[in-house]
């Protein structure tokens, strides 16, 4: 990966942000390029820490002394704080020096802001990732400073792509559609949902890229009007048969998002309108992609498409932002009360769903870039038609 702590500057500069503390593994990653091993397992702020200051100065990331010897220096002032593992170097060995002192990371926090604003500073933090102990912590450490809340600025700079984002994304989205497309082809009655899913999950390790996102899921019938797992329930010839999900980047930590439902041997004439009619929504929605145009309108399109036909449709959003999770939708979403417009650079599942309780559910999902001059389909592979569906087109 490379290390985006640049592009973190330019939002602090913005917000006249003094320090920032990158503690979220996810956040540690986009700052400095590297994935902290126990970090990302744990989910503890306590394991990896990147201070960046408004000042263009050397980054400082902060890791155990068991783990920075993997860590990739690239400019970084690295530190470490001292763990249970007990390390020594052969030199220490050798010498029988005496064990050094213990260092916490609190510690190397409040050494490194210390020495670099010795004054009152504005100290960012990712309110929505530390637990309040630790902030509590640094309120003693810092009992001055302004502690602000960048969990939101994060995001903020997460939604323009960078080139090398783009690339990454590009490659897993490609595995995320080729599994699904080869999975399309048991798509059919009598075959179970967890069937199905085993088989997707197959097919996206074997490309020793990515790993199927945990939430990712078959279901039919009723239990596509629902939010849940794939189960050992068999597909009926009344059913719809609906995928949602995607892949996880490993430790690079970026998601993708898409969906695809598909119609049944004898589904229900009010069934194929509904998915008609969402098809011919989604569609409206990509052609009118393109930089500029509002996320407020980009709604506003397919949602009163669908809603004349069923004015019972109700529907918060029909798509998100997505990069590196760990929530698979950020912000900005495709709603009607979202401010801002398209941007080159933007990586948005675009979503048409419809759920009835007790009955079946639809989703109507791609994720797509947005270029200069319009938009990129990114799956394009898996159809939204399988060929046993002709008879309903």
């Amino acid at each position: 990966m490379i290390p985006l702590d640049k592009r973190i500057r330019e939002f602090m500069l913005k917000e006249h942000i003094d320090v920032i503390l990158a503690q979220s593994p996810e956040n540690f990653a986009y700052v400095s390029g590297f994935s902290s091993h126990q970090h990302t397992v744990s989910r503890q702020p306590g394991f990896a820490c990147a201070i960046v200051h408004k000042d263009p100065v050397a980054t400082v990331l902060i890791g155990m002394d068991f783990e920075v010897p993997s860590f990739a220096s690239q400019g970084f002032e690295v530190l470490s704080f001292s763990t249970w593992v007990g390390n020594r170097s052969m030199d220490q060995i050798r010498q029988n020096n005496p064990e050094p002192a213990f260092v916490t990371m609190l510690d190397q926090i409040e050494d490194v802001i210390s020495r670099r604003e010795p004054k009152v500073v504005t100290i960012g933090i990712e309110m929505d990732y530390l637990p309040v102990q630790f902030y509590m912590q640094m309120k003693q450490r810092f009992p001055d400073a302004d502690f602000v809340n960048v969990s939101p600025l994060f995001l903020q700079a997460r939604i323009i792509k960078q080139p090398h984002e783009i690339d990454f994304m590009r490659q897993i989205i490609r595995v995320s559609d080729e599994a699904l497309l080869a999975t399309s082809l048991l798509a059919k009655e009598g075959v179970s949902e967890i069937e199905l899913f085993d088989h997707y999950c197959r097919q996206v390790m074997a490309s020793g890229l990515a790993f199927p996102s945990g939430w990712s899921s078959f279901t039919a019938g009723a239990n596509s009007g629902k939010l849940g797992r794939s189960s050992d329930y068999r597909v009926q010839s009344t059913d719809v048969i609906k995928f949602d999900g995607g892949v996880h980047g490993d430790s690079r930590f970026y998601t993708t998002d898409f969906s695809r439902s598909w119609l049944m041997s004898q589904a229900d004439p009010w069934l194929v309108s509904i998915k008609k009619n969402l098809m011919d929504a989604h569609q409206i929605m990509l052609d009118a992609l393109r930089p500029g145009l509002s996320f407020q309108q980009l709604f506003h399109l397919g949602y009163d498409h669908t809603l004349k036909e069923f004015p019972f449709y109700k529907r918060g959003h029909l798509g998100h932002s997505i990069s590196m999770g760990p929530q698979t939708a950020e912000v900005p979403f495709i709603s009607h009360d979202q401010s801002g417009v398209l941007e080159s650079g933007m990586i948005l599942s675009l979503e048409n769903p419809m759920y009835i309780t007790g009955y079946n559910g639809f989703n109507i999902e791609d994720m797509v870039l947005i270029t200069d001059d319009g938009f990129e389909l990114l799956t394009p592979l898996t159809p939204h038609w399988l060929a046993s569906e002709s008879k309903y087109r």
